[in-house]
């Protein structure tokens, strides 16, 4: 488990990619919904280009 922590962190700190925060209103009204309407969700998309 540490391995993969300490690769994982060295990859995250050379890496020369810099991700671009984008931020989208997404209208839920009508929308089922379990739980408060008030928890912020983050939606993370990971793209392999190969």
């Amino acid at each position: 488990m540490k391995k993969i922590f300490a690769v994982l962190l060295v990859v995250m700190l050379f890496s020369p990619v810099s991700a671009e925060i984008k931020r989208f209103a997404i209208p839920l009204e009508g929308s089922p919904f379990i739980g408060p309407q008030t928890v912020p969700v983050t939606l993370v998309e990971f793209i392999d280009y190969q």
